[in-house]
């Protein structure tokens, strides 16, 4: 299961990677590293080019030699499936792990224990944290039963949060208490979402008595939330607000959820480091709790991880994570249970004194899951694990472009996962494809009404914005030629344009804005830096000149002329002076590629100057 959740996690990542133009991090043995049960990364390397699964399929080849016997025959079907095409999206790859894990998974049982308490602090008169199981009783959970337990920080003062935590909670129980969740019915990619569902139900149930009670501003009572369920194999975890979760096993302790405070949005967003954001006013607002606005503003988190070893989950209100007391005292207080020297319960009640003693200016609510994993004496569960070959995806369906969140909430591929009949799909496509027929229909004749298809070259063309007029219009296509692929950092290219020969080449200041640094003429020769890319501004080079053309003398008192008709990029009106060789700037990759000279060979005075960057 210790394998095969590395490579669950390294399928997690392959999505959001591609979108990030990282992914080649993932095929870079030098890079990869295990910590326990997590897989690392030293840094993230920029893609060169666009990695693909494929890629992926014939780098994890390596490891089928190393590979658990058990695991050894399904490692190399995946690896096939990968190499071959069978497998097309990263939502496919992680299905069939999905899959092994939890075949790997029936050979243990799971016994977990639960400790859970609230205190109203010292310095507070009333409670507004509630937790569920609410008792002080240590609870043992029976075999193959699913595990669930809350925490939720009350937000509205008297009569408010602790009413929004409790809303909260009976809300939340009732709405898992629907979901089945036997082992037959296991299917991760619908129980994600409906968790989420479940969360947004109670956020509208206090949101409603809010608006019932005509509350308005701080005076609307609102609720954190974590929530963890064990379920089989695995443990969903749920987070809103900044109450925390952290997973503590022998390899250390690690803090799960990330708060949804101004501090972490900062962070987010990269407009400052964590540290420095800390320092800034209302670092730690909330920007997201139950109850405050409706759902269609909420996004809670849930995440999901296989059980491999055995572990503590400790759900806690900031009563007790502020000033990193569980990282101060997780390996006295929380390791030792897991050594069998103390009982949970004991651990709980000596969290809620360090909460009460080291912090002490708020309630402290707490849970505890105590997990031990234990190999069932069943032989038949240690077989060789075999999956079924894997279920292609319909061409318009299977879309890869959205990330492994929103591809577990697809409910298209869910139901294709579910074997509904193929039949009933293309019904679906082609009334889908009847309607697009349609849509274009109609649009054609709006176009040719419009005069844009009018071939009279007297007519008026009507005038576009070039891609250069906003950073946030869609560029214009290039030829579909593989000139990207020419662009290798340190690589040496010559630009110009061979149709008028004569536009001056606008290096910019940095990447993004259209600040001139400087000219250079056709034909000069570059050395490629770096690529850089954003969703707003697009992809962008650094180049470095390494030689320019010598420019023509004019003969005959003739005079260079300027195509007038085409205007030069970027947009700008203030005069960008000329540059020299070893003057350093940045260009549009669209640009660059469309003015890439094909078939160029450096001369050696050329390399010379661009040797080193």
């Amino acid at each position: 299961m210790r394998q095969l959740n590395w490579l669950w996690q390294i399928a997690q990542l392959w999505q959001p990677f591609t979108r990030q133009e990282v992914a080649s991090s993932l095929l870079n043995s030098h890079l990869l590293r295990v910590q326990g049960r997590f897989v690392r990364l030293l840094q993230l390397d920029l893609d060169i080019h666009n990695p693909t699964l494929k890629q992926l399929g014939y780098f994890w080849q390596q490891w089928v030699p190393t590979a658990q016997p058990q695991i050894q025959k399904f490692l190399r079907q995946l690896t096939h499936q990968m190499t071959s095409g069978e497998l097309r999206t990263s939502t496919q790859l992680i299905q069939q792990l999905d899959q092994a894990l939890s075949i790997c998974g029936r050979g243990y049982h799971r016994r977990i224990e639960i400790a859970s308490g609230t205190d109203a602090g010292p310095t507070r008169s009333h409670n507004e944290d509630a937790c569920y199981p609410d008792g002080g009783k240590l609870i043992q959970v029976p075999l193959a039963e699913p595990a669930l337990t809350i925490v939720c920080d009350g937000i509205g003062g008297q009569d408010g949060g602790e009413v929004a935590s409790s809303m909260a909670i009976d809300v939340l129980r009732q709405e898992v208490e629907k979901m089945p969740l036997h082992q037959a019915n296991w299917d991760p990619l619908s129980l994600t979402p409906k968790l989420k569902r479940a969360t947004c139900i109670a956020n509208d149930v206090i949101c409603k008595r809010n608006d019932d009670e005509k509350r308005q501003g701080r005076e609307r009572m609102g609720t954190t939330l974590v929530m963890a369920l064990a379920h089989i194999h695995e443990i969903y975890l749920t987070h809103l607000g900044d109450s925390r979760v952290y997973w503590i096993s022998s390899s250390g302790c690690h803090q799960v959820t990330v708060d949804d405070d101004v501090a972490s949005r900062q962070v987010r967003l990269g407009c400052a480091l964590y540290r420095d954001a800390l320092q800034q006013g209302a670092s730690g607002a909330l920007i997201q709790a139950l109850g405050i606005t409706s759902s269609v503003t909420l996004h809670p988190t849930v995440q999901r991880f296989p059980l491999d070893e055995d572990c503590v989950f400790l759900l806690c209100s900031d009563g007790l994570s502020d000033r990193d007391r569980v990282e101060q005292y997780w390996e006295a207080e929380i390791l030792p249970v897991l050594r069998q020297e103390v009982d949970l319960a004991t651990v709980r009640d000596r969290l809620i004194e360090i909460a009460n003693t080291q912090n002490g200016h708020d309630n402290v609510t707490i849970a505890l899951l105590l997990i031990t994993v234990v190999p069932k004496d069943d032989p038949d569960a240690q077989k060789d694990v075999f999956i079924p070959p894997v279920v292609p995806l319909i061409d318009e369906l299977g879309d890869d472009s959205s990330d492994t969140n929103d591809a577990e909430e697809s409910s298209m591929e869910t139901v294709i996962a579910r074997g509904r009949p193929v039949k009933s799909m293309v019904k679906k496509i082609w009334f889908l494809s009847l309607g697009i027929a349609i849509l274009l229909g109609i649009l054609g004749t709006l176009l040719y009404g419009l005069g844009l298809f009018n071939n009279d070259p007297q007519a008026q063309p009507i005038n576009t914005p070039t891609p250069t007029d906003s950073p946030s219009l869609v560029p214009t296509p290039t030829p579909t030629t593989s000139v990207t692929s020419l662009l290798k950092l340190q690589s040496l290219i010559q630009l110009g344009n061979p149709a008028t020969n004569q536009r001056p080449i606008t290096l910019l200041t940095e990447f993004g804005k259209n600040t001139p640094k400087g000219t250079v003429p056709e034909g000069t020769v570059f050395q490629i830096q770096q690529r850089q890319s954003t969703p707003e501004a697009g992809t962008w080079v650094e180049v470095k000149i390494c030689s320019t053309p010598i420019p023509k003398e004019p003969t005959n008192g003739e005079l260079s002329e300027v195509n007038p008709t085409e205007p030069l990029e970027p947009t700008n009106t203030t005069v960008a002076p000329p540059l020299e060789a070893g003057d350093v700037g940045w260009l549009r990759e669209q640009e660059v590629n469309s003015r890439l000279i094909p078939n160029f060979s450096p001369v050696g005075k050329e390399k010379g100057k661009c040797t080193a960057p």
